[in-house]
């Protein structure tokens, strides 16, 4: 019998037989309602219903509420309870989902300390996600740039990112993406950090100084090569997605491929346009309802298209299999 006698309501997905353990998505925006948790919940349950394990992770610290969008009942374990167990595994946390191989560790009703987590406590998480027994787990992170989300979102293989066609939302979606880029720099040796540090504070031509990491990434290339790869390669340990939501006009739709250029423009990097989901009622419906949009409401062109970005994202990592 565990802790507090939940036993049973404990999930027990059978481990990988690779070794490598599963595949980490992160879903993250720079600000909040901007239908995250929507997107994290969705992009879950699309994968279990193609027949792969997953376990959803609730990592908005301090205001979790992904079993509201999954139709789940109040959790009895939480995050809180991994993080304070001392030898208890990760997957002992995870509670099932209802006639689906999923689950979630769910971050709802923990205390006010959760969302101010010790760097060994924020290690923890991290390094025991690569322990759960799924072929995917989709983390659902809190809004904006503290860096607890920012470790969580470079720790995954994928960062999927939310953005709505609101100036704000742009704007913010634009600084996440430039810490995330900034929080990176920590992975490589402190010879090239110093290297590109340097590189920013040189002046191009007469007028102004580098500004963009693209810029300063033509520069290191130039000046030093080899730590320029190292650069390169880190950056591009992690695919990164792009998903317009709350589309009500048509040229909404054009936001995804401009930010995409952008992206490549000023940060030297590809970010991959997903897709958008427009502007519907029944999410709304289906959240007051406690039920999980997408398996309420299958046939809306919202609920396709995510099973399509999920699908399309699946055939990405096949190939990359292959």
């Amino acid at each position: 019998m565990h802790e507090n006698g939940h036993a049973a309501n404990v999930v027990r997905l059978q481990r990988q037989p690779e070794s490598c353990g599963p595949r980490i998505w992160a879903v993250a925006s720079g600000k909040g309602g901007v239908g995250k948790s929507l997107i994290s919940s969705s992009l879950g349950l699309a994968l279990s219903r193609q027949g792969r394990r997953v376990v959803l992770v609730d990592l908005d610290l301090g205001g979790a509420n992904l079993h509201t969008c999954l139709g789940m009942p109040h959790p009895d374990v939480t995050l809180s309870d991994f993080i304070d167990s001392r030898d208890r595994t990760i997957n002992e946390f995870v509670q099932p989902l209802q006639d689906l191989p999923a689950g979630l560790i769910s971050g709802a009703a923990d205390g006010l300390e959760v969302a101010n987590l010790k760097h060994f406590q924020k290690q923890k998480i991290i390094r025991n996600l690569r322990h759960i027994h799924a072929d995917y787990v989709i983390l659902d992170l809190g809004a904006g740039t503290a860096f607890n989300t920012l470790d969580f979102f470079i720790a995954a293989e994928r960062g999927i990112i939310s953005v709505v066609p609101d100036p704000t939302s742009i704007e913010n979606t634009y600084r996440f993406l430039k810490c995330a880029f900034t929080r990176r720099l920590r992975e490589v040796p402190k010879q090239t950090r110093k290297l590109m540090a340097r590189i920013l504070g040189m002046r191009q031509g007469e007028k102004r100084r580098i500004r963009t990491l693209a810029a300063s990434l033509n520069a290191m290339q130039q000046l030093h090569p080899e730590h320029a790869r190292l650069l390169q390669g880190e950056l591009a340990r992690q695919k990164l997605h792009l998903i317009v939501n709350q589309v009500l006009e048509p040229s909404d739709t054009e936001l995804g491929p401009s930010m995409a250029l952008a992206c490549h423009k000023y940060f030297g990097q590809p970010l991959e346009y997903l897709g958008h989901l427009n502007h519907d009622r029944q999410i709304i419906t289906a959240l007051r309802g406690r039920k999980p949009f997408l398996t309420t409401y299958p046939q809306s062109r919202a609920a396709i298209n995510l099973e399509h970005m999920a699908a399309a994202l699946l055939d990405q990592d096949s190939r990359s299999e292959a």
